[in-house]
């Protein structure tokens, strides 16, 4: 089980280097993942927290320092705002700043240096906020 882990970490952090074609889920607080609103691909969709249940949106793909969902759409700061409370939605891939994301300490980090944060309950919104490193902005890949 530990060797399992060590390898999926190390996965995501290589995934902002190298292109890594296989899909996982990320979880969050509660053991809930992070998903596509009604497994929509349109722009703009929001990133909630919900159960996991192995769908084809809550499975993710890293690819060049991005996070990738479905329809191929990329994990997306909103209007590449930096402000505390700012969307996370799905939207086209373009690897500007506002889809690049990096594993630090357990946190995903965007634009600003800021962390996907969200709250415990299904349905809640995924957010940007300032890094605090509390349980509500730590996530694993499996």
């Amino acid at each position: 089980m530990l060797k399992k882990a060590i390898a999926l970490v190390l996965l995501f952090l290589m995934s902002a280097v190298f292109n890594i074609s296989s899909a996982a889920e990320i979880t969050g607080i509660g053991g809930k993942c992070l998903d596509v609103t009604d497994n929509r691909t349109a722009n703009d969709t929001p990133i909630i927290l919900w159960q996991c249940h192995g769908g084809a949106n809550q499975s993710w793909q890293f690819v060049n320092g991005t996070v990738r969902g479905a329809g191929g759409k990329c994990l997306d700061v909103q209007s590449f705002k930096t402000a505390n409370g700012t969307p996370i939605i799905l939207w086209t891939c373009h690897g500007r700043a506002n889809q690049r994301w990096s594993l630090v300490n357990g946190t995903l980090r965007g634009i600003g240096g800021k962390c996907l944060d969200v709250s415990t309950a299904n349905g809640k919104s995924i957010i940007l906020w300032e890094c605090h490193g509390g349980a509500n902005q730590r996530w694993q890949v499996r």
